[in-house]
């Protein structure tokens, strides 16, 4: 189980995730369990929500698992390597990810990442490069969770941004970056690879993007069972109210 808290003005609002774990103090909390895979009851005093992600079944062997990637990512991912493209996996780096996430983040308009927070998952996340060159053209960070076997997508960002290189080029060497990321998760014994989410029935382009993206990885769609606490609930839905969506 992986749990940790955000801060929302002077509330810490508590994430966990893939198993709920009860305790009454959590129940009259602000908590929010995401993709639930184990329970220790049946009945759970929250409010259940479903959303969508995409899993990959790391069960299989290699060979299974890269026959399974589309044609577009075999090829673009062999073309990488020749090219000279390197991957990292290094959580000794952390201010390294923090100034490469947010210089992309800034430019995206998007929410940054602290090293606080980082540090915070403390063994729970791992974080990988694809470097050209020695440079950084891509990095992810996983949400790692030995317990369950299960690895989750958690934050990505590539220098495509940047006029001054090749886009083609970081392209490939992001999706060079994901399927090495699978085979490193699998040799490390996790059991399920989690792409970090499916925007099931959007209308929104660019949004099916991503969708249609992280299918070329050979991954299925799947339900998430997520639980709210009534707490987490009511302050969810007073943020949208005061047009703080997505804040918590």
């Amino acid at each position: 189980m992986i749990r940790y808290y955000k801060k929302f003005y002077f509330l810490k609002v508590y994430e966990n995730w893939f198993q709920y774990k009860y305790r009454l103090v959590d129940v009259l909390g602000l908590n929010v369990y995401w993709n639930v895979k184990k329970q220790d009851r049946a009945n759970l005093p929250c409010i259940k929500n479903i959303s969508h992600t995409i899993e990959l079944d790391l069960g299989q062997d290699e060979e299974t698992i890269i026959g399974n990637f589309s044609k577009q990512i075999r090829q673009q991912a062999r073309v990488a390597e020749t090219e000279g493209i390197s991957c990292s996996f290094n959580n000794g780096e952390t201010d390294k990810f923090v100034d490469f996430f947010n210089d992309f983040a800034r430019k995206k308009n998007t929410s940054l990442v602290s090293r606080r927070r980082i540090e915070e998952f403390g063994d729970n996340i791992t974080l990988s490069f694809a470097l050209f060159n020695g440079e950084v053209l891509a990095a992810h960070s996983y949400l790692t969770d030995k317990e369950t076997g299960i690895v989750r997508h958690h934050h990505a960002a590539t220098r495509r941004l940047d006029e001054q290189i090749d886009r083609n080029l970081i392209g490939r060497a992001n999706k060079y970056l994901t399927s090495k990321n699978i085979i490193y998760f699998k040799q490390q014994g996790y059991k399920v690879f989690d792409f970090g989410g499916y925007a099931k029935d959007t209308t929104d382009e660019s949004l099916k993007g991503i969708n249609n993206y992280k299918l070329l990885f050979g991954g299925k769609v799947v339900e998430s069972v997520n639980y709210f606490t009534y707490g987490y609930w009511l302050l969810k839905k007073l943020s949208g109210l005061l047009g703080m969506k997505g804040k918590v």
